[in-house]
């Protein structure tokens, strides 16, 4: 039986926010990428959780930011730390994507949760709504693999570097980078192409 990720992170919300909130990985990734983008950059953040770390590190680099959280709990949460930053309650298979373009679109946790079709779909749905140059960072291991997460429970998977380099050839983009954070989480950067 599949386990909705929405559900999943709203019923263990707590918790992730216990984890979340003391763990500054992947702020120092997320901290030189804003250094590239510019300031006043227009970021969409998928899966933004709590807020922390990663909208902070964003907030406090100057991005107008927007977001988008599937679980209603950690949207509440969300909402109270960054009330100036538009949140929408979606999954991002569903989302409207506040129906504009961005400058760059982050996804940290989030890729490896979806299916092998929505990882694809995602991927092709970002590209339309990145400017041209933009730019989308998000995790996910440089190889094929699949887990259960601790705290949720929910089945993982990754597609490996090759199968992400061919979706993003699919939808107009170009991997132009990838980095590596203290937690060893790694990072793909892919650039739509202009």
């Amino acid at each position: 039986m599949s386990i909705d990720s929405a559900s999943a992170y709203d019923h263990h919300a707590k918790a992730f926010l216990r984890a979340r909130d003391q763990s500054n990985i992947g702020a120092d990734v997320v901290a030189q990428w804003c250094h590239t983008l510019g300031k006043d950059a227009q970021v969409l953040e998928l899966a933004c959780g709590g807020g922390y770390p990663i909208t902070r590190v964003l907030h406090e680099a100057g991005m107008r930011l927007w977001a988008i959280e599937s679980s209603p709990s950690l949207v509440a949460e969300f909402q109270r730390r960054f009330p100036d930053v538009p949140v929408q309650c979606a999954k991002v298979q569903d989302s409207d994507f506040f129906g504009r373009n961005f400058d760059a679109v982050v996804a940290v946790g989030l890729m490896f949760l979806l299916s092998e079709t929505d990882q694809a779909a995602l991927i092709h749905r970002v590209a339309q709504v990145l400017s041209p140059g933009g730019r989308f960072l998000f995790t996910a291991p440089l190889q094929s693999c699949q887990w259960v997460d601790l705290i949720t429970g929910i089945p993982s998977h990754a597609l490996g570097r090759t199968a992400y380099e061919k979706n993003f050839h699919s939808a107009g983009l170009s991997l132009i980078a990838t980095y590596t954070d203290s937690g060893a989480n790694h990072y793909y950067e892919a650039q739509r192409i202009a």
